[in-house]
C-alpha cells in the first residue's frame, strides 16, 4: 500500500446565486495505486457533497468539482514533519505570514467576536495562496 496526497475541490452556491466560494481540501488517501487513490478520493469528494438550510432560510450546496491534484508521498511512513504535498514556484517569494495569521490560530485571534462581527466583512481566505 502507498500513500498518496490528493487536493478534492468544492464549490458551495448559496441560493441562485453563482459560487463565490470554493474549498480545496489537502487529504491522505492509503491505496494500492495512482489509479486507485484517484477513485478513493472521488469517493470522498461525492460523498462530502451537502445540502442545507443557513439561518436566513437560503438553500446552501456544498458540490464536489474534481481532483484538484493527486501526489504519491515518497514516504511510506506518516510521522510527525513528513512532507505531504509541496509546490514549486519560480518569479516570486511566497508569502510568510506572522504567526498570529496562520489557519492554526484562527479560532483564538476571533474567540471574542461575534458571528455578525466575523461575516459583515466580506470573506477573505484564510491564508494567501
Amino acid at each position: 500500500m502507498k500513500w498518496f496526497a490528493a487536493v478534492i475541490v468544492m464549490e458551495c452556491r448559496v441560493g441562485r446565486s453563482r459560487a463565490a466560494l470554493w474549498d480545496e481540501q489537502l487529504r491522505l488517501i492509503r491505496a494500492q495505486s495512482a489509479e486507485g487513490a484517484y477513485k478513493a478520493a472521488q469517493d470522498i469528494g461525492e460523498s462530502d457533497q451537502a445540502q442545507y438550510e443557513n439561518a436566513a432560510g437560503e438553500k446552501v450546496r456544498w458540490r464536489f468539482l474534481g481532483v484538484g491534484e493527486l501526489e504519491e508521498l515518497l514516504e511510506q511512513r506518516i510521522v510527525s514533519g513528513v512532507e505531504v504535498f509541496s509546490t514549486l514556484t519560480r518569479g516570486g517569494r511566497p508569502r510568510e505570514p506572522p504567526k498570529k495569521q496562520l489557519i492554526a490560530f484562527w479560532s483564538a485571534r476571533n474567540m471574542d467576536r461575534t458571528a455578525d462581527e466575523l461575516l459583515a466583512k466580506p470573506l477573505k481566505k484564510f491564508a494567501p495562496r
